[in-house]
């Protein structure tokens, strides 16, 4: 006896740019409101992963090239961006993961969730910042650094995306399917 599972067909049609290119996500029929497409955004996640270790490894082992002068500013404002205008047309690494994930069916998420927890990787690209700033040893930007490691990591690697936790946790969010969430 044949068994069939029925599930519910994602298009794999999505565009690169938001329509209107300045809206945050993308409206997908079958959802209430702009959804973001949780496969670039992992995509992007591992794009910060790397970024991090990179950073970590300078810092560790040439911290004369002293990367969070560039690598600060440059994730708060991809950040930034993704919070306010989501992974395209203004996110270079949302560029990034887009694009890489073009052929790929896409996996529509709620917009609020991701936006959460972009605003506290930019909060977070904004303490580093500050610490550096401030001459803060290099153990301590090592730190945070290796934060934004594990944070892309999990997201990355098991799709758990801790901002996205927080959000529900403190806001609820009735549509918002969090993995290794008991309720």
């Amino acid at each position: 006896m044949t068994q069939t599972i029925a599930r519910e067909a994602t298009p794999l049609s999505h565009t690169f740019l938001n329509r209107p290119w300045w809206s945050m996500g993308q409206q997908v029929p079958g959802f209430d409101g702009p959804r973001v497409n949780e496969t670039a955004t992992r995509a992007r996640a591992g794009a910060l992963n790397v970024l991090s270790t990179t950073t970590i490894l300078l810092l560790i082992f040439a911290p004369q090239l002293d990367p969070v002068i560039y690598v600060g500013p440059f994730v708060i404002f991809d950040m930034l961006m993704a919070a306010t205008t989501g992974l395209t047309p203004l996110s270079p690494l949302g560029l990034l993961g887009t694009l890489v994930t073009m052929r790929f069916r896409p996996l529509w998420k709620p917009i609020a969730p991701k936006r959460f927890a972009w605003s506290l990787g930019g909060a977070l690209g904004v303490v580093c910042l500050t610490m550096r700033f401030f001459h803060a040893p290099n153990a301590w930007l090592v730190g945070v650094v290796a934060t934004c490691f594990v944070l892309t990591w999990l997201e990355v690697a098991l799709g758990f995306c801790v901002g996205c936790w927080m959000h529900k946790m403190l806001f609820g969010c009735a549509e918002c399917e969090v993995p290794y969430y008991r309720e």
